[in-house]
């Protein structure tokens, strides 16, 4: 029976029909053969699937995105020039920066992808970067989002499986930063072979240096002050991101004067339909994730796992392929919620720490979010950039292949997370 599931998703991405209705068509096929329950199930599940405030922040990012477009990014991008113009692949390495500091603020992948590739996707294409290593290395570096503290994800794991949100907090500092680093290795590796070199601010005078710098102050300052309210808990990400949209609204129509009435529908329209499309990816991923779960999907895969070796490091790296390619399939939170608790106790009894799989799982999971066939954040860098996601291969191997590199040198490595936790003393 669920053998229907899968064939039919594979079916409908071969002959090309979107990837939100080629997931729902999937379920629904599901329902049909198997008789029960009946197919209302699914809207219900697709309505649950989105009902979240801190999935707000998605369309609020990305409407701040649009409007940075009207005099800050512009702004920016002559900074990263001056700084980076010298160095292959400078802009990339700015751009996976990038998301990993709008990662911290949001808590979320999809939202990171979409707020980053908004304002750096099209740079990075007008400077010769090609698209399909662009949405790539965003889709890669945004899936971090949920990596880098604070995470949503982190909240879900630690209430799930009674671990220390502060503790995962903390042990995801490096192994995100890490792979954020693999990543910008990657980019700087193929900016040499591919010739990605930034345009212009190479050859500035001191005082232009100077000038560059001052005017792209208050563009700077937004991810201070969302960042530093966040952490400070002053405000939610949520509400991080509407203060991102004002903030960014107050500069593009104030203080640089380039949005002009005329211009916001146009932006409102772009970002709706935007969200729009993301947003249905994830709906329609909910009831999917759910069929998986009543059919016991996860479960038979651990079973399966833990009858192949009695080694507990090849167990462990086992459960890291499960979640791969459970993470490639089906919704982050959903796959931890789902899968955490039924493999937690197998991962500690093989005397592995609970918050060092916490922190794989998660790292695990986000590469999944940037794998095919549900590649949530390769679709919203795809869908930003204009391109269909065959068109990112083989580039989006390469990002998957570096970020696993980091992922193993943290399974392999526990005290890479766990560092920062132990010498806190927690």
């Amino acid at each position: 029976m669920i053998l229907a599931l899968f064939t039919t998703l594979v079916v409908a991405l071969v002959i090309g029909i979107p990837i939100g209705f080629a997931i729902g068509i999937s379920s629904m096929i599901f329902l049909l053969i198997s008789g029960f329950p009946p197919l209302t199930i699914i809207s219900q599940r697709m309505v649950e699937g989105v009902n979240s405030f801190p999935l707000m922040a998605l369309p609020l990012f990305i409407l701040s995105g649009e409007i940075m477009a009207y005099g800050a990014t512009p702004r920016l991008m002559k900074l990263a020039n001056m700084i980076l113009g010298r160095v292959p692949g400078g802009l990339g390495a700015a751009a996976a920066g990038g998301c990993a500091f709008f990662g911290a603020i949001s808590g979320s992948g999809v939202a990171t992808t979409a707020a980053i590739g908004s304002i750096m996707g099209p740079e990075m294409v007008k400077n010769g970067y090609h698209k399909s290593f662009t949405a790539s290395l965003l889709a890669g570096a945004g899936a971090l989002g949920i990596v880098i503290p604070p995470s949503i994800s982190m909240v879900v794991y630690g209430t799930a499986c009674t671990v220390s949100i502060g503790d995962l907090f903390l042990a995801g500092i490096i192994p995100g930063l890490l792979t954020v680093g693999f990543l910008i290795g990657l980019d700087v590796v193929l900016g040499i072979k591919r010739g990605y070199r930034n345009i212009g601010g190479n050859n500035l005078t001191l005082g232009e240096h100077f000038v560059v710098f001052v005017d792209a102050l208050l563009p700077l300052f937004m991810p201070i002050i969302i960042l530093g309210g966040v952490l400070s808990g002053i405000f939610t990400p949520t509400e991080a991101a509407a203060i991102a949209v004002f903030y960014a609204f107050f500069l593009a129509a104030f203080i640089y004067r380039e949005l002009k009435l005329s211009d916001i529908y146009a932006i409102c329209a772009k970002s709706a339909e935007m969200s729009a499309i993301i947003l249905f990816i994830m709906a329609t991923a909910a009831p999917f994730g759910w069929i998986m779960a009543t059919q016991n999907v996860p479960e038979v895969f651990a079973k399966a796992l833990l009858s192949l070796s009695s080694n507990p490091v090849v167990i462990y790296l086992l459960i890291m392929i499960l979640l791969l390619f459970l993470g490639t399939f089906m919704e982050t939170n959903s796959t931890i919620i789902l899968t955490a608790p039924i493999l937690l106790p197998v991962v500690t009894n093989l005397g592995f720490s609970p918050i060092h799989f916490g922190i794989a799982m998660i790292l695990n999971l986000a590469i999944g979010g940037a794998t095919p066939p549900l590649a949530v954040c390769l679709f919203t860098s795809c869908k930003i950039l204009d391109i269909s996601v065959e068109d990112t291969f083989p580039d989006i191997i390469y990002v998957v292949v570096t970020m696993s590199i980091a992922l193993l040198i943290v399974v392999l490595i526990p005290q890479v997370s766990l560092f920062l936790v132990n010498a806190l003393g927690k």
